[in-house]
């Protein structure tokens, strides 16, 4: 059994317990299982996990702590779908009931969940014990307890749960949630645009969008020299936060890798595989050469058996815009086209990009790309609207 496969299990057992009891295990429960079920060291397992993942265990050894997962983590979960909809609306009802109070912070306990949503003891147990974490919803909370057959809690909500009216999905909520923190990584993402423009103006000016034009067109037009695109793809990935190691020849330096210039690494989060992207740069817009495709299909395999436990694949970049599905949606080698780099030109940040970069070419197709183009250009209305 895989690392991938010990997390979905670590998590599953926790979530099933939770969602049979209506409160969360302790670690001593889920270490007895895991390890009577499957051999496993739950301790193990919980360290390779991040915050909000029941990591508590690689930090506290005190096996009556409780394991509780996070809103992510419980969306990884089979079976959670019912879950995290009484969730939905049990946050739906929090925003109602701050509308019509007139007091600044109005009082709910899990009576009134019961009394206006008709839920089942179990449901509202659970419910509270998924918005205790939310501190964003409330500025106090009391319970869940268990007494007189099921979770009684109340919490004081907080004016932040306005930011929550109408919200339609579990992911909708995250981003709502998190829209500070996202905003900040929009925020690195234009500042680091700004020291590129100011890194590749010319010498001696201060002009930084002369700098930053210069960089979009050695990422977006052909070149005769095709290492600018190289190496202006490489800080195109950097900016967003992707790691990227170089295998190209800049002046002798490089280790001048056949067949591929630049590796694009994702190591990977609880229950995803690391992945390796081979990207081949041609500075051209003349059609792909498929012998070229077929090598750097081939190269990607043998860098497989260097990274058994990754996911490998190639993607070749072409600044033109070929239109036939052999040169869009194949089987062993994404193609990357000149709306592709525009796409990552104008990228407010890393997550509106991880579709499109990480997804290997098997899984790649014409519908998937039409989701994540919309879904980037939602994002993107300001600087983005063709391709």
């Amino acid at each position: 059994m895989d690392i991938q496969d010990q997390q979905r299990l670590y998590l599953q057992i926790i979530f099933d317990y939770f969602h049979e009891k209506a409160e969360w295990p302790t670690y001593r429960y889920v270490d007895k299982k895991l390890y009577n079920d499957a051999s496993m060291d739950a301790k193990e397992v919980s360290a390779s996990l991040p915050n909000g993942f029941a990591n508590g265990f690689r930090f506290d050894s005190d096996l009556g702590n409780q394991a509780i997962l996070s809103l992510e983590a419980i969306r990884m979960c089979n079976g959670s779908e019912g879950d995290l909809a009484d969730f939905l609306t049990a946050v739906r009802f929090l925003v109602e009931m701050y509308k019509q109070a007139e007091e600044g912070h109005p009082r709910v306990t899990h009576a009134t969940l019961k009394n206006q949503m008709h839920m089942t003891d179990d449901a509202i147990a659970r419910v509270g014990n998924l918005i205790l974490p939310e501190s964003i919803l409330h500025t106090s909370f009391t319970g869940p307890a268990r007494s007189n057959g099921y979770g009684a809690w109340e919490c004081t909500l907080d004016r932040e749960v306005r930011r929550f009216d109408g919200v339609a999905s579990i992911e909708d909520y995250l981003e709502r949630r998190n829209k500070e923190r996202n905003t900040a990584h929009q925020q690195v993402t234009s500042q680091l645009l700004s020291l590129l423009g100011y890194m590749y103006r010319k010498p001696n000016t201060e002009n930084i969008g002369a700098g930053i034009a210069t960089w979009s067109k050695n990422l977006t037009e052909p070149n005769t020299q095709g290492e600018k695109l190289e190496v202006s793809l490489l800080n195109a990935l950097a900016r967003l936060g992707v790691p990227v190691l170089f295998g190209g020849d800049i002046q002798g330096s490089g280790p001048a890798t056949p067949r591929y210039d630049l590796v694009a690494l994702n190591f990977g989060a609880p229950m995803q595989t690391p992945t390796a992207v081979l990207i081949s740069c041609k500075s051209t817009s003349n059609q792909p050469q498929r012998t070229e495709i077929a090598l750097l299909s081939d190269e990607s395999s043998k860098a497989r058996t260097v990274l058994p436990e990754w996911q490998v694949f190639g993607a070749f970049v072409n600044l033109g815009e070929p239109t036939a599905d052999e040169f869009n949606y194949r089987q062993d080698v994404r193609i990357w086209k000149q709306s592709h780099l525009q796409a990552l030109l104008h990228a407010k940040e890393q997550r509106f990009i991880s579709q499109f970069l990480w997804t290997p070419p098997w899984y790649w197709n014409r519908d998937l790309e039409i989701m994540w183009r919309n879904t980037y250009r939602a994002y993107h209305k300001d600087v983005f609207s063709d391709g």
